[in-house]
């Protein structure tokens, strides 16, 4: 073939030679035989270049340079073989320079991608390589030389699934599955996990004008640390279970060991209280009995010491009840007045006798609440103000604030200073000033137990003290929204405390010196007293007389309760008998208990002269 300025025909490997130069070497004489083998032609580098060659090479040449340079490829070419216009002089000149570009931009490139710190690999269109990094061939460990410029990816993705032991069966479809994904353009990230140990984070994103780029970055250090982290926290919520596991056990331990201590407080109260009772009894008989001075005020003083014995024990029992957790408030909507009136008739004589003025604002409001806690805790503050206010008065009253009303207890006392005011609340804490060291000492449980069962009830304590002026505690109460039912009272008659009482009295104990006192003491009254250990002695007795009123402890022996006892000689009787139940149990299921059953209630030891007030509304006309 010759040229129209009859220029001499260019061969086919001069052709190959010019394709050479824009591709590695020999990949453009690999390609013209693929090419050929294709259309089943003899490839013979010394024939004349056809216009077969010259399509060949404009294909060849346009996939290592890219699509959008077709038209000047073509051009080359044809320029190249002398079917152009332009001289080969020129076209070497335009290859010199595109070489050059092209070369220029990929050395550019790769000096751009040698510092990142990830691994980089960028496909053309074709899935042909024609960019990495240093740190792509070190992550895969590929042999020297192995990966260039238009190798197919193909190639390098088959390298990597034989070297992680991918089946040969399997080699091929999964190949062809990562292919696939390439070409649809998808970003994708994931991790992949390599045989040596090292963790990639791939990254792969598609370019604008067809293949795609992948960073492949080392994160095994960081899954080291994901993986410390994770079992730090396994071991920390391992620790965290067993230590709540201990806690648990620590606590029912405790709740074992509160419950525990208060069923034996409860059974040596009862045992303490068998004899103070029985001495209180007898003391309480040898003064109405003795006409010397000197004897009665010993007798009162011993009555006093045992009583300050009693408030101990029961101040202890109490403390421990609710730190046990086995104290249950009733809850019942009552007027308030209901129970301020018997706390101040009871603490008016209590404030006369040391020197005091007392004083109870009345109010008509309802409150809700447990009547029988809530009177413990202003029996508590009027005590402590009682005893700590050695001159001036004493006043209960109460604030309306809103939805709660504010019960208080106002005291001219010593005052507290303010780094004290959260330690009175402490178990056997009692305020120490010189005033208060000459009169009576207090047991220092008042104000704890006070504390606990407002906590029991939610009702916030409030305390405010000035030095020397004095203090004023109160407790918040819930006012009730409806007004509570009120039952007819059932008619008392008082008659006086003073004379003969002329009844007749069954008393059953366990004891025996707890009846020799209550005989002492009752006949001293000119009561007719019959005595009783047991129900079957009870019963012998009503055969001989029909008392006037039964006093019956509560705990006999061989599990027998004074009810059961009561019961029986109602039921033997025929006719509903006045019974009075003492008990060293003081709680408030039992008094609930007994007061159910229509009976009477007193807590020992007991003391004469509310036993002869009872005893007095019920004489005999």
């Amino acid at each position: 073939m010759e040229t129209s300025d009859n220029k001499s025909p260019v061969a086919l490997k001069e052709l190959i030679d010019f394709a050479q130069g824009f591709m590695p070497p020999d990949e453009a004489m690999l390609k013209f035989r693929l090419a050929y083998t294709e259309a089943k032609k003899n490839l013979d580098p010394e024939n004349t270049v056809s216009v077969f060659d010259i399509e060949i090479a404009e294909e060849i040449i346009c996939h290592s340079v890219g699509n959008t340079e077709s038209t000047a490829i073509g051009n080359m070419v044809r320029a190249f073989v002398g079917r152009g216009a332009v001289q080969i002089a020129d076209v070497l000149s335009i290859i010199s320079g595109a070489r050059f570009f092209f070369e220029f931009m990929q050395e550019l490139v790769q000096s751009s991608i040698e510092h990142i710190s990830q691994g980089i690999s960028v496909v053309d269109q074709q899935m042909r390589m024609v960019a990495w990094n240093k740190r792509y061939l070190e992550f895969f460990e590929y042999p020297d030389d192995y990966v260039r410029t238009g190798r197919p990816v193909a190639d390098l993705i088959r390298f990597s699934l034989e070297k992680i032991g991918c089946h040969p069966d399997e080699l091929d479809a999964e190949v062809q599955k990562r292919i696939r994904y390439l070409k649809e353009g998808n970003p994708h990230n994931f991790e992949r996990y390599r045989p040596e140990g090292r963790v990639l984070e791939v990254s792969g994103n598609p370019m604008p004008g067809g293949g795609f780029v992948t960073s492949y970055t080392d994160i095994t250090a960081h899954k080291e640390l994901e993986r410390q982290l994770r079992a730090s926290n396994e071991t920390l919520e391992l620790r965290v279970q067993q230590r709540t596991q201990e806690l648990e056990l620590a606590k029912s331990d405790a709740e074992q060991a509160n419950l525990s201590k208060t069923r034996f407080l409860a059974a040596a109260s009862h045992d303490l209280m068998q004899p103070l009772n029985a001495a209180s009894l007898f003391a309480s008989a040898l003064a109405q009995k003795t006409h010397d001075s000197e004897l009665q005020t010993l007798s009162e003083n011993v009555v006093l010491s045992l009583q300050a014995a009693d408030a101990l024990i029961n101040s202890m029992l109490e403390a421990s009840r609710l730190d046990a957790g086995v104290v249950e408030p009733k809850r019942e909507v009552f007027y308030l007045k209901d129970l301020l009136d018997p706390l101040g008739r009871d603490f008016t004589a209590l404030a006369q006798t040391r020197g005091l003025g007392f004083h109870v604002v009345p109010t008509r409001l309802a409150v809700w609440s447990d009547p029988h806690l809530l009177r413990r805790i202003l029996q508590n503050f009027l005590s402590n103000a009682l005893r700590y206010a050695c001159s001036g008065r004493v006043l209960l009253g109460c604030r309306r604030l809103g939805k709660v009303l504010r019960i208080e207890v106002w005291d001219t006392g010593p005052g507290i200073p303010p780094d004290k005011c959260s330690e009175i609340f402490l178990e056997f804490h009692r305020l120490q000033t010189p005033e208060h060291d000459k009169g009576e000492r207090g047991l220092g449980l008042g104000l704890a137990i006070a504390d606990r069962i407002s906590r029991l009830l939610n009702h916030p304590i409030n305390l405010r003290s000035w030095p020397q002026r004095g203090s004023v505690f109160s407790v918040d109460v819930p006012v009730a929204e409806v007004q509570p039912v009120v039952l007819p009272a059932s008619p008392v008659v008082m008659t006086s405390v003073s004379g003969s009482l002329e009844l007749s009295v069954l008393c059953v104990d366990n004891e025996p010196n707890v009846l020799a006192g209550m005989r002492a003491l009752l006949e001293g009254w000119g009561c007719d007293v019959a005595t009783a250990k047991d129900e079957k002695e009870s019963l012998h007795a009503l055969q001989q007389a029909t008392p006037d009123l039964v006093i019956a402890d509560y705990q006999l022996d061989n599990g027998i309760t004074g009810l059961d006892v009561a019961a029986s000689l109602r039921e033997r009787a025929g006719k509903s008998l006045p019974v009075l139940i003492i008990t060293a149990n003081n709680t408030e299921d039992i008094r609930r208990l007994v007061e159910d059953c229509g009976y009477l209630f007193m807590a020992k030891p007991v003391k004469p002269a509310k036993l002869r007030a009872l005893m007095s509304s019920l004489q005999k006309r």
